[in-house]
């Protein structure tokens, strides 16, 4: 993790040797309700390829594809 002036702004880790996807940079977007997001992410053609899973801190994070492949996570409470 890194950030600047106490919050934190990205992270950096190794990729699983499972993870369908080259290294990249996700973009993660915060929701209110994590799983009612990822329920709109499965009802709009998505996929959800991790998790939901617990991140330090608390919060849940899960990583995503939309249905044109671009990959995606959602942070949550």
């Amino acid at each position: 993790m890194y950030g600047k002036g106490g919050r934190t702004l990205g992270g950096m880790a190794t990729k699983p040797k499972d993870y369908p996807a080259p290294p990249h940079w996700l973009y993660y977007v915060k929701v209110d309700d994590l799983d009612a997001a990822l329920a709109r992410v499965k009802k709009g053609g998505g996929q959800v390829m991790h998790g939901p899973m617990e991140v330090p801190g608390g919060d849940r994070v899960a990583q995503c594809i939309d249905p044109q492949r671009a990959a995606f996570a959602l942070h949550g409470k």
